[in-house]
């Protein structure tokens, strides 16, 4: 139920007018009739309702003491913050109650805020005279002020209650107007640390196609640092294409569209590479628009390598599968009329070609277990020296027409190694180096002590590899040069292979030119703790074993 009653304020305004009321009632009926017990019964009313009226705290401040009220509101709604809001109380309340120092605290609407004012705030703010009100924000306590007893020594009075009342008013309700910018600003923070923390660009433009808002991820895809983009055109940081190389600006800008445009693929140029992003725009309230961009580079170039994988995979393994089928078909159609040395060669061909797909497969299998780090590694002391010798000798078994020359350094010693991935990047290097040697060049290979490592040189007289491709002819599925086109390639993984194993075994390999013309491929492993101790320092020129 509604309460039927007004307020103290109120009550105590409408008792004073029945009491002038009842007054000038009572003068003028003494006046007119003589009455001595009509003016002393009005004289008692209005004591008793003088007395009401005190009773219930209703004071009549003085102009002074409202003046500097109506400041003290002043100062409190400029304040900016809950510290400069609790500085303005202590100093207002002690100027218009005459204490002699004051202390507000104000906690719960940021950081914790204590305020001491006068000289002695610290001692006697809480002792005998002292008076005290709660601060709150809409009704929730939030602090307090406190000021000491005053200074002329006199008790506060009730009109002295009443301005410490209104103060605490007052002040109550800058600090919820405070809470409330707090709490905005602190929206405000969060969403701009995660905008900022956004591994997707965001962007926000205006209704002028300026930008308002670029983030750090923006600045990473495209290049454009925030300062530079913001208040700039959008066209100025950002001019995408659309995936049919049609300008993405202008009137044909997704953000112009007045809706919401989602999953828009868009290609940009940064850094003077091509990236690729999905986009989504949406419109905002004032004409212009918020724009999230995901850089999808990476995903699409692995799209892009397993189409192109698979495309090479299938090559691959319809080159081995087809001359198997072929032979396969004539021996069931053909089998009686062909001769001994018919078979045999037949036989000897598939036979080639099963280890070449037996191979490829082999190749595939390594590839995923080194990527995915499910190979297991088995370091061992490995007597380097005597590994490649043997893949070697192995080699000039194969084919005595190839000229290999093998220099050894006397002091290689032992390295800590897998032998199995060791020697399988040996061979791989072997290899090619053989394939793209000029004619039937000689290939050269180099073993040599560096310290706490030993190196492995295999050098080839081939076409070589352009410098700007040197780094790049380690990655998987790349095929570079003419001389990388061949048809004996296959689908570029060896190089990739042999990279992964060398890294696996704490190593690095690298590509250099040959002297005169061709490529030279180099690999590193650790030498062992007995292998570095016992290895002077090898004055240039002595010998080498050479074989």
């Amino acid at each position: 139920m509604a309460n039927r009653f007004p307020d103290p304020h109120q009550r105590g305004a409408l008792l004073q007018g029945a009491t002038a009321v009842l007054a000038v009632v009572a003068v003028v009926v003494a006046l007119v009739q003589g009455a001595v017990l009509t003016a002393a019964v009005a004289a008692v009313v209005a004591a008793l309702v003088g007395l009401e009226v005190r009773r219930r705290g209703q004071v009549t401040l003085t102009a002074p003491e409202l003046d500097r009220l109506r400041e003290a509101e002043l100062a409190l709604a400029r304040a900016t913050d809950t510290h400069e809001a609790a500085r303005e109380l202590a100093e207002h309340a002690i100027a218009l109650l005459g204490a002699r120092s004051a202390v507000v605290l104000i906690e719960g609407i940021g950081d914790t805020v204590r305020v001491a004012a006068g000289p002695t705030a610290t001692e006697d703010v809480y002792g005998s005279g002292s008076r005290m009100r709660l601060l709150d924000d809409a009704g929730l306590p939030c602090g307090s002020i406190a000021v000491s007893a005053r200074a002329d020594g006199r008790p506060y009075a009730a009109r002295h209650e009443r301005i410490l009342d209104a103060l605490a008013e007052r002040v109550s309700t800058t600090l919820h107007q405070l809470s409330l910018l707090t709490d905005v600003s602190t929206e405000r923070r969060t969403l701009a640390d995660l905008v900022g923390s956004s591994s997707d660009g965001i962007f926000s433009v205006a209704s002028d196609l300026r930008v308002r808002a670029w983030n750090p991820a923006m600045e990473a895809i495209t290049g454009v640092p925030a300062d530079l983009a913001v208040g700039e055109h959008v066209s100025q940081s950002f001019r995408p294409t659309a995936e049919n190389g049609e300008p993405a600006t202008g009137s044909a800008d997704p953000g112009r569209a007045g809706r919401p445009v989602t999953g828009v693929v868009l290609q940009i140029e940064a850094g003077g590479e091509e990236r690729w992003l999905t986009c989504s725009y949406a419109p905002l309230s004032d004409g212009g628009y918020v724009a999230v961009a995901r850089d999808e580079t990476a995903r699409k170039k692995l799209q892009d390598d397993k189409d192109g994988w698979i495309a090479q995979v299938s090559h691959e393994l319809r080159t081995p599968l087809t001359p198997i089928k072929g032979f396969l078909h004539t021996l069931a159609r053909r089998d009686a009329e062909l001769t001994t040395e018919d078979r045999a060669r037949i036989y000897e061909i598939m036979i080639r070609e099963e280890h070449r797909l037996e191979a490829l497969v082999d190749s595939l299998l390594r590839s995923t277990q080194l990527d995915a780090s499910g190979m297991v590694v088995e370091r061992t002391e490995v007597d380097w020296a005597d590994r490649v010798l043997e893949q070697v000798e192995l080699v000039r078994r194969q084919d005595p027409s190839r000229t290999i020359t093998l220099d050894v350094d006397p002091d290689a010693g032992p390295v800590l190694a897998d032998e199995g991935l060791a020697v399988g990047v040996l061979t791989n290097l072997l290899s090619n180096a053989l394939k793209y040697a000029e004619g039937d060049g000689a290939v050269e290979v180099v073993v040599e002590a560096d310290g706490d490592e030993l190196i492995t040189s295999v050098i080839d007289h081939g076409p070589g590899i352009p410098r700007s491709d040197r780094t790049r002819v380690f990655d998987k599925f790349t095929r570079l040069g003419n001389h990388l086109t061949r048809a004996q390639q296959g689908v570029g993984l060896g190089l990739h292979i042999a990279k992964q194993s060398i890294e696996r075994l704490d190593g690095r390999i690298w590509v250099d030119e040959t002297p005169g013309g061709g490529a030279t491929f180099r690999f590193t492993l650790p030498r062992t703790e007995r292998s570095r101790r016992r290895s002077p320092l090898r004055a240039p020129g002595s010998p080498r074993t050479r074989s």
